[in-house]
């Protein structure tokens, strides 16, 4: 089952325009959480940087591979996130969605799509988009999310904000290295 539409139907239109079109810094990532039933689905927004180690869409094969092997890291839900286990949750899905590029500062999308041959490399930023799965049996006892993988495996992050729509809350939580748990 694709819970992507779970996601956007839940939550807000000013969450999801912010982490969509925010601004791109590296060490920081959005994670955005939806529960529903007994699903829980959660999505990642990160610059490539922290993810992969570089921006810049591979070019020589090893560049491929540090990619191909870095998303396989990040997709691996398992061990960068930990849900209580009383909640009986399983993984059935994770996924990279998609890539985006935004414009350094002082240059906009616009400028930088008409100068895209002269300075493409020069001015973009690459952002990732990753989007996990879960089937929960016991959904009520679904109340923290521990996030320690996440910063063990890509050690760049010194911060993740993290917000989210439970069914009789909203979730809202800074993590860090050193405080990688919220609770709700």
């Amino acid at each position: 089952m694709n819970l992507k539409p779970l996601v956007l139907t839940l939550l807000p239109f000013s969450l999801l325009a912010h982490t969509q079109h925010g601004v791109h810094e590296h060490g920081f990532g959005q994670l955005n959480l939806a529960i529903s039933g007994q699903q829980l689905a959660l999505e990642l927004f990160s610059p490539a940087a922290d993810i992969v180690g570089f921006e810049h869409n591979p070019v020589t094969s090893e560049e491929r591979a540090t990619f191909a092997d870095a998303l396989q890291k990040a997709q691996d839900a398992d061990a960068l996130f930990t849900l209580p286990a009383s909640a009986g949750c399983v993984l059935q899905q994770a996924q990279h969605i998609e890539n985006n590029e935004h414009a350094e500062h002082g240059h906009n999308a616009h400028d930088e799509h008409e100068h895209e041959h002269e300075h493409h490399d020069e001015h973009a930023h690459k952002d990732i988009k990753l989007s996990y799965s879960w089937q929960c049996s016991q959904p009520d006892a679904l109340n923290q999310l521990n996030a320690a993988g996440l910063f063990q495996q890509f050690p760049s992050f010194n911060r993740i904000s993290l917000q989210g729509i439970a069914p009789d809350t909203q979730i809202a939580a800074t993590l860090t290295p050193e405080q990688p748990q919220a609770n709700w």
